[in-house]
């Protein structure tokens, strides 16, 4: 057994010893001194301290603190951040299809005036004449025969051409006219060498017919009569005024052009 840990115990013993017989009140005693045994270390016994009573920490006692009577304090608001809106597309309405509008009947062109009426009724009695009572103009200078007859060469400003001519009639007079005055084969006119050329003579006018009177009677918008009204003469009489012939020619509108559809020479 090793001596060192027992020498501890034993002073501990001796300690408790002593105080019971020797100790009085007033009087210390002094422990005996230890001698150590023969043999033993003479190194003095290491005495370990008793320790120290645990002490009692006083409990601690929490004050409440005085509640305060100042308004408590207000709390910062918080920045609400809005919403971002994002803006959606929305698909764009269809466009409507605008319904178009029927256009009014357009103004229907006026028909010719009195004037003009009884002007293109002059222009009809010379052309009518030039297959009744005369010829065109002709130019003697450029005779040519055929088939033993005599022609001279048309001098007519735009009639140079059978064509020509025939595209001249149809703006006066109804197609059934047209063909009455030029028709096909005819002998009155010809053309040469792509020339248009006509036979001299004619039967004069008429010595019995004397002054004319025009009038115009409309009959619609698309159709008026040419009225004329002709003098009788008595050559006999020394050509007196001895009655009177009258005539209607009516003027109508045919597709877009007008024309006579029906027409004679009155003297």
């Amino acid at each position: 057994m090793n001596i060192h840990k027992l020498l501890p115990v034993l002073a501990a013993l001796l300690m408790l010893g002593g105080c019971t017989g020797s100790c009085t009140a007033g009087t210390q005693t002094v422990p005996p001194t230890f001698t150590p045994p023969q043999g033993l270390d003479s190194a003095p016994p290491s005495v370990e301290t008793p320790s120290a009573p645990p002490v009692e920490t006083p409990a601690v006692v929490l004050t409440p603190e005085p509640v305060s009577s100042a308004p408590a304090a207000t709390p910062t608001p918080t920045a609400v951040i809005p919403p971002v809106s994002v803006p959606v597309e929305t698909p764009a309405p269809p466009v409507p299809v605008p319904t178009p509008t029927p256009l009014p009947d357009p103004t229907p062109v006026p028909g010719p005036d009195d004037e003009a009426v009884l002007a293109a009724y002059r222009q009809a009695v010379e052309a009518f004449g030039w297959f009744q009572m005369t010829h065109l103009p002709l130019d003697m200078e450029f005779p040519v025969v055929v088939d033993e007859r005599t022609y001279y060469r048309v001098d007519y400003p735009g009639l140079d051409t059978l064509a020509a001519l025939r595209g001249y009639l149809k703006g006066l007079f109804s197609d059934a006219l047209v063909e009455e005055l030029l028709p096909a084969g005819s002998v009155q006119y010809i053309e040469v060498d792509g020339v248009l050329y006509g036979q001299e003579g004619g039967r004069g006018s008429d010595i019995t017919r004397g002054g004319e009177t025009l009038q115009v009677l409309w009959e619609g918008e698309s159709r008026c009569l040419v009225h004329v009204t002709v003098e009788v003469l008595d050559p006999e009489q020394d050509f007196a005024v001895t009655g009177s012939v009258e005539y209607s020619f009516p003027y109508e509108k045919i597709g877009e052009q007008w024309i006579f559809t029906a027409f004679s020479l009155v003297r």
